[in-house]
């Protein structure tokens, strides 16, 4: 019963995720000046709340059930880092006189990052509720920025206002419920869950979103609002520790 009840928190989380991609998307089709101004205040939030559960949740947690905990957190980082050099590689190598193709090439590199995120919200809630949603929560606010980001790809690459919207719904939206999906699929396929694994390649890839994607756009706040904002997501994310340890911690 836990495990059908984390299975689906995982895939409410991945959907929530979606839902927040298309947000950026339409508005960054509607009002691109003002999604790319709240992009980064979405991010200083994101940063505050992610750093508290990857620090002193995740890895701790993983690390208290295996030895090669830290192993598997640099898996999960590396993972993304070539996903990450994939995306680089075609922004700085678009061939020139050949938008289209770009934009395709960029897409296609931005539906894997999508797709690997949508496999940490099924490994986040294997263990339980508590440690899915405090992974989770600072990296639903990392989609917003992420569906600005896909369409604005697309549109750069001279595609037209509706082709741009459906690829980018694709290519940010659906794809990370689709990771959630064939990752819940393959999970249930054994009885012998590598919660340590799973939990470790979480905070890695989640520590990737933090450096490479949520810093740089939240310091584009003006002032310190971002900072404020970054101080409230570590109040929220040590709260939730707080009370889930006074709880009684996991069982």
């Amino acid at each position: 019963m836990i495990g059908e009840t984390n299975y689906i928190y995982g895939l409410l989380a991945s959907l929530i995720a979606a839902g927040m991609s298309t947000f950026g998307i339409f508005a960054m089709a509607s009002f691109g000046d003002w999604a790319k101004r709240n992009s980064a205040y979405s991010s200083s939030f994101a940063v505050g709340l992610l750093t508290v559960g990857v620090l002193f949740h995740l890895i701790p947690e993983a690390a208290s059930l295996s030895g090669l905990a830290l192993l598997w957190v640099a898996v999960g980082f590396a993972s993304m880092v070539l996903i990450g050099i994939a995306v680089q590689s075609t922004v700085r190598h678009g061939p020139e006189g050949a938008a289209l193709t770009f934009g395709y090439a960029s897409i296609i590199a931005l539906a894997a990052h999508s797709f690997l995120d949508g496999a940490i919200y099924a490994a986040s809630f294997q263990e339980e509720a508590f440690t899915g949603w405090i992974a989770t929560g600072g990296l639903l606010f990392h989609e917003f920025p992420e569906g600005v980001i896909a369409y604005a790809l697309l549109a750069q690459g001279g595609l037209k206002r509706s082709r741009a919207i459906l690829l980018a719904l694709i290519a940010s939206a659906l794809t990370t419920v689709g990771g959630t999906i064939v990752s819940l699929f393959l999970i249930g396929l054994t009885n012998q869950l590598p919660i340590a694994a799973m939990l470790g390649i979480a905070a890695g890839a989640l520590i990737y979103v933090l450096i490479v994607h949520l810093g740089p756009d939240a310091a584009k706040t003006p002032g310190r609002r971002g900072y404020d904002l970054a101080m409230l997501g570590v109040l929220m994310g040590t709260i939730a520790i707080v009370l889930q340890q006074l709880g009684g911690g996991h069982h």
